[in-house]
Order: structure tokens, then sequence, then C-alpha cells
């Protein structure tokens, strides 16, 4: 049986758990940035949907909406469609203040708000009642 020498063995082991590190640390990086450039692709990964609705459930088509972040930045601008829906789609997480406005004669504007939350890979939708 051949002999192993304690110093051959002690070199043996720095390199073992020298390469482990290096795996673990290569391996933690990658979780990380994979996970976040996985949303920075420009795919679409935080779909919003708003619906709008007069106060009798009714959908509004035409009505302006924005999406802002609180500090008051607006990071989205749409219409809403002959269903009341508009749509946005956004490549990374934000909370953001809905507001929405439909223009009924000159000085009649109706008028609604909201917050939503965006997530990666969740579709996101809430539904604003305009008064």
């Amino acid at each position: 049986m051949p002999v192993v020498k304690v110093r051959d063995f002690s070199v043996c082991m720095k390199k073992i758990i020298t390469l482990s590190c290096f795996s673990l640390s290569f391996l933690a990086l990658l979780s990380i940035f994979g996970s976040q450039t996985a949303c920075q692709k420009g795919t679409t990964d935080c779909p919003v949907v708003i619906t709008v609705k007069d106060s009798n459930s009714n959908p509004v088509s035409g009505a302006t909406v924005k999406l802002y972040a609180p500090h008051g930045q607006v990071e989205g601008n749409g219409t809403t469609n002959s269903s009341g829906k508009c749509n946005f789609d956004f490549t990374l997480p934000a909370i953001f203040n809905v507001a929405v406005a439909k223009g009924l004669a000159l000085n009649d504007t109706l008028k609604g708000s909201g917050i939503i939350q965006l997530s990666i890979g969740q579709s996101v939708s809430t539904t604003i009642i305009i008064k």
C-alpha cells in the first residue's frame, strides 16, 4: 500500500477547497446576474393592463391613461380601446401611480386613479373607475 505524505495531502486539500470556493462563487454570480439580465433583454417581462370603467361598470373607450412614478416622472401614456383597456409593456419591476381622465365636454372631465406594482414574469391588471 502506497504511503501518502502529509504535505502532499494538505496541498491536495487546499486545491480542492480553492476550486470548490471558485465554483460556488461563479454559480452565485451567475444566478445574480442571470436573473437581472433576463429582465433587461428587451423582453416583455412585466406586462400591465389597465381597464377603465364608468360608475355603471361600462367600459370607457378613449380615456387617457398615465402611469407615473411616485416622484412624478411619467413612465407611460396610453388611450383605452373600445373594450376600455390600455396595455403597457415594461422590462423592469416598479410601482406606479395610475391617473385616468376622460373629457366629455369643455369643463366636464371624468377622472380616476390607483396604484399598481409590477412583478417580473407576472401580468398585472387593475380596473380604474372614473367619476
